[in-house]
């Protein structure tokens, strides 16, 4: 145990010099501006706030935070590879240990970048007093549904970066499933896509439907209802991040460096 903390304080030194986390927070702040400043706070956002969010974050949250996966699992590990330094800690190190120290430190600072943009939204939407109580329980759900699917895909993506010296091919296998993520939340009436699809969990597990709205009325007869949790769906999704890290740790493990 140890050994392993001395290997994420390792981490921890080494990404000082490459600004992941500034990175990563650059990207969050991208988030909140196109998020909370795109379009005029109306009345109805007043009105519907709470629930709007909660409606609205999935496929904001599909389109950043898997290129926010993609770029600090990338810089994380594409600095091992440039002059051999991946083979030279492995040789000091298990290879074990070593993926495991990097996703740690990696997942860590884009769920803190996650868990800091939810602050952030939640403080806004008290700031500019929106009607209603605040829902905890469905925020808090919610939170936890971001945070899952998030970590998957990252989990994903730091095998692909520190298995390929390349990370075009991280780069590449990232981008194509996240627009296939966000394709796959247009199509409501197939949810099975969406399901099938890490990037497409987003959608997948989201609380809350809009119905009422039309382009006529817009907002004026619309609300929301809460949708109930796919027990089975859920317990899939921790079962395939689970095989992913499983398959990835093995592979680089087999893998010579």
């Amino acid at each position: 145990m140890r050994r392993f903390i001395k290997l994420l304080k390792c981490e921890r030194m080494k990404a000082r010099g490459l600004w992941i986390f500034t990175s990563a927070l650059v990207l969050s702040g991208i988030f909140l501006c196109w998020f909370l400043f795109t379009g005029q706070v109306t009345e109805d956002t007043i009105r519907l706030g709470w629930y709007m969010n909660l409606y609205q974050l999935p496929l904001v949250n599909a389109i950043f935070l898997p290129l926010m996966s993609m770029v600090v699992a990338s810089r994380l590990c594409g600095a091992e590879h440039r002059g051999h330094m991946l083979k030279a800690l492995c040789a000091m190190e298990k290879k074990a240990a070593v993926y495991d120290a990097k996703l740690v430190y990696g997942l860590a600072v884009v769920i803190l970048c996650d868990i800091i943009i939810w602050a952030v939204i939640i403080a806004y939407g008290f700031i500019i007093g929106y009607k209603g109580p605040f829902p905890a329980k469905l925020y808090a759900l919610t939170i936890i549904f971001t945070l899952v699917p998030t970590a998957v895909i990252y989990i994903f993506q730091h095998t692909l970066s520190i298995v390929f010296r390349n990370q075009a091919a991280a780069f590449f296998s990232g981008v194509i499933g996240e627009f296939a993520g966000i394709f796959s939340l247009f199509l409501p009436s197939i949810p099975i896509l969406r399901k099938m699809l890490i990037w497409g969990w987003y959608g997948a597990l989201q609380l809350v439907g809009l119905y009422g709205w039309n382009k006529e009325t817009r907002f004026q007869y619309a609300y929301f209802e809460t949708m109930p949790i796919d027990g089975l769906f859920l317990a899939a999704v921790f079962f395939s991040g689970a095989a992913i890290y499983a398959v990835g740790k093995y592979v680089f493990v087999k893998k010579e460096v």
